[in-house]
C-alpha cells in the first residue's frame, strides 16, 4: 500500500468519526428539545382548559430509583428547596422500585418548568434513576369562578 492510500484511509476514518459525533450531538439536542416541548405542551393544555397562568398551581413530580438511598437523597435535596417529598417502595415497578413523589405549589412558566425538568432529569440520572415528568391540577381563572357561582 502506498503512503497516499494510507492517508486516504486515515482521512476517511476521521471523516466517519466526525460524522458519527455530529449525529450523536444532533440526537442529544433532539432529545432535549422533545423534553422541553413536553413541558410547553402540558402548560399549553392547562391554559386551553381555562387554567389561570398567573396563579400558583399544585404541581406533582414523579421519579423512580433502583435504590432507596438514591430516592431519599434526592427527596432530602428537594425538601431543602421547599418541595414536599415522599418515597415509597413499589416492587411491582421492577428495577426502579423506589418511587419519589415531590409536590410544590408554583407558577407555571415554560422556561422555569423546562429548567426544572432538565435539573430533575440530571439529578435522577446521577443516582441511577429516572424522571417521569410532572402533572398539575387546573386552577380556574377568576371569571370562570364567577360564572359558576351565578
Amino acid at each position: 500500500m502506498s503512503i497516499s492510500a494510507n492517508w486516504m484511509y486515515f482521512f476517511a476514518v476521521l471523516g466517519g468519526l466526525i460524522a458519527a459525533y455530529r449525529i450523536w450531538q444532533n440526537l442529544q439536542k433532539l432529545r432535549r428539545h422533545q423534553n422541553d416541548s413536553w413541558d410547553a405542551r402540558l402548560i399549553d393544555q392547562l391554559r386551553k382548559r381555562g387554567s389561570d397562568p398567573f396563579k400558583p398551581h399544585d404541581v406533582d413530580f414523579f421519579l423512580a430509583f433502583p435504590t432507596q438511598q438514591g430516592a431519599q437523597s434526592l427527596a432530602a435535596q428537594l425538601r431543602a428547596e421547599g418541595f414536599d417529598a415522599d418515597v415509597s417502595d413499589t416492587p411491582e415497578n421492577g428495577d426502579l422500585r423506589h418511587s419519589l413523589h415531590a409536590h410544590k405549589s408554583m407558577q407555571l412558566t415554560v422556561p422555569d418548568m423546562q429548567e426544572l425538568s432538565r435539573r430533575l432529569t440530571e439529578a435522577a440520572k446521577e443516582k441511577g434513576g429516572r424522571y417521569d415528568g410532572w402533572s398539575a391540577k387546573q386552577v380556574p381563572k377568576p371569571e370562570d369562578i364567577a360564572d359558576r357561582t351565578r
